[in-house]
């Protein structure tokens, strides 16, 4: 009876501080190899983080986080590639990297002091960056083969760099 009395009183701290498994250090990581992957990661509030690494084969990423610190790495290595990232709220940051075949990827921002970088090494690129607020900045690299970007930043004071090589 105890024990139980203990852990209720707990749980009831915690909801009261307004913590829950979805809202308080967060952080994740999923990784990923071969084969047939998916990925999926949402986060709420406070702190946030979070990695995906997906090595080889059909990939597909996606995150989102919500309000607080938030930072996102996403890593794609081989075939199809995808991957998207939204944030939103705070002091957003995200990279995505990808490296062979199909890729594409997307970052979203909302917020202000957002910073975004995606770089994709050889074949199918598209890469695109959409920030709101003021204050952001975005550097998007794309070497080899089909390339294509598109930065689309809202608000005064951002601040955004395409570089692209090879053919």
């Amino acid at each position: 009876m105890k024990k139980f009395l203990l852990t209720t009183s707990t749980i009831a701290a915690l909801f009261a501080a307004g913590i829950t498994g979805a809202s308080a250090g967060n952080s994740a990581s999923v990784y990923q190899g071969g084969k047939h992957n998916t990925g999926v990661y949402t986060q709420n509030g406070y702190h946030n983080k979070g990695t995906i690494d997906t090595y080889g084969n059909g990939n597909y990423s996606k995150a989102v986080q919500q309000g607080e610190w938030n930072y996102l790495y996403q890593q794609q290595l081989g075939n199809r590639n995808a991957a998207l990232t939204d944030q939103y709220g705070r002091n957003n940051y995200a990279v995505t990297g990808q490296e062979g075949r199909n890729n594409s990827a997307a970052t979203i921002q909302t917020g202000r002091s957002n910073t975004s970088g995606i770089a994709q090494i050889g074949n199918n690129h598209k890469a695109t960056t959409d920030q709101y607020g003021s204050n952001n900045t975005s550097a998007t690299i794309q070497v080899g083969n089909g390339q294509k970007a598109n930065t689309v930043q809202t608000g005064h004071g951002n601040t955004s760099v395409v570089i692209q090589g090879g053919y």
